[in-house]
């Protein structure tokens, strides 16, 4: 295919440069999220909540059952750190979860992580790993 015009070359150009940089940008943030959890912590767990949010996590209770998710959005990484409507959400840019982890509502487009976990033996706190 031989380009004739100037403009549409530089157009061509510029919009792959950026899927170029966006493609990097999406490996690296996704990378560094995958790398950044390997180590193991005590955190305190009430199976009265349905939700607690820590630093690196989520806890969920519910349906009779525990699970552990990274704090991280799967989108851009930023920390969810509220629910609202019965859905986690991401601060940054509106992302959406329901309480299985799963994407409700984009720009996240892979279901949050669930993280390695035991409840400890006298059930008062969780031992993560991950």
């Amino acid at each position: 295919m031989i380009i004739k015009n100037r403009r549409v070359f530089l157009k061509v150009a510029v919009a792959g440069f950026v899927a170029f940089f966006l493609f990097i940008w999406n490996k690296l943030t996704l990378r560094h999220i995958e790398t950044s959890g390997a180590e193991e912590a005590l955190v305190p767990l009430n199976k009265n909540k349905e939700v607690q949010f820590f630093d690196k996590y989520i806890i969920v209770n519910a349906d009779n059952k525990t699970t552990v998710f990274s704090s991280n959005c799967s989108h851009l990484g930023c920390k969810i750190d509220k629910m609202a409507n019965g859905k986690l959400v991401c601060p940054c840019h509106g992302s959406e979860y329901d309480l299985q982890g799963q994407v409700i509502k984009g720009p996240a487009y892979k279901n949050l992580t669930v993280v390695n976990s035991t409840i400890s033996e006298d059930g008062k706190s969780i031992i993560v790993k991950g």
